[in-house]
């Protein structure tokens, strides 16, 4: 599923960093489709999975705020 995200001055590492972020935003929302798809009102787990969720996104702040203050060649992580 992993595409290639190229920008300016990319290393590979860094590319294939930004493809992990895209693989788990479109495997997070996947997810979120098959636990609504049909019911009536959110599962009791909606609620413990979208904070696991947002805790990978905040880690991935993390990881590029990083990386945005070292140096540009330098990939997340």
């Amino acid at each position: 599923m992993s595409n290639v995200i190229r920008f300016p001055g990319g290393d590979v590492a860094a590319q294939s960093a930004m493809a992990d972020i895209l693989d788990r935003t479109r495997m997070h929302a996947e997810m979120v489709c098959r636990m609504l798809n049909g019911i009536e009102a959110p599962p009791a787990d909606l609620a413990e999975f979208l904070e696991d969720v947002a805790n990978v996104y905040l880690d991935h702040v993390e990881e590029i705020t990083r990386w945005r203050r070292g140096s540009a060649g330098s990939a997340p992580g």
